[in-house]
């Protein structure tokens, strides 16, 4: 090992060392923050094992020591208080809810149709919803029959407009076709017929 490595290795040391009495006191303020919650032994524990095995390397301050020694003191008395506190989960209890039950009702004279609520209002709201219902069940099929009329009127006036379309092509190709039979046998313009 050279000189410069053993320098190299005593200035990692020292950087160490320096850092670790700021870890500490970084940890106890961790500590004395968290130290009201039920989940203080569940996030101190695993950080509290490595603290012994810390205080006792070699080279180590004896003030550091003990400030490490202190600190895990203080996280197992805080951990020890957290799980004494600690009841176990149970059930919570609570007294089964009885199932309603409803007797029926039978009418003597039942009319169909007829609302036997004793609650007349709820019985007049659900005669007026019927009424809306069928209303609109009715005007519905009334818009359905308009609209069917007005499909039939309005194919009616297109099947007249086709067919006054073909009656003035039909004059228009008869007249042409006139025209050309007199042309071929030589009747335009003459009054006689052109013999074979």
């Amino acid at each position: 090992m050279t000189v410069g490595m053993i320098l190299v290795e005593v200035c990692y040391l020292n950087v160490r060392a320096s850092m670790l009495p700021s870890i500490i006191e970084i940890l106890r303020g961790f500590v004395i923050a968290y130290e009201g919650f039920s989940s203080f032994p569940e996030i101190f524990l695993p950080i509290s094992r490595f603290l012994p095995e810390l205080a006792v390397q070699e080279h180590m301050p004896n003030s550091l020591q003990h400030k490490i020694k202190d600190i895990y003191q203080i996280i197992e008395k805080k951990a020890h208080e957290h799980h004494v506190l600690r009841r176990p989960l149970q059930m919570r209890k609570q007294k089964p809810v009885p199932i309603k039950l409803l007797n029926p009702k039978f009418e003597e004279n039942y009319v169909k149709g007829r609302d036997y609520d004793p609650d007349r209002e709820r019985a007049e709201m659900r005669k007026m919803k019927r009424l809306i219902k069928r209303e609109a069940k009715g005007a519905a099929r009334e818009l359905r029959k308009d609209n069917y009329f007005l499909f039939e009127v309005k194919e009616k006036d297109k099947a007249l407009l086709e067919e006054e379309r073909a009656e003035k092509y039909g004059k228009a190709k008869a007249f042409l076709q006139e025209q050309e039979h007199a042309f071929k046998y030589g009747q335009l313009g003459k009054g006689r017929k052109r013999r074979r």
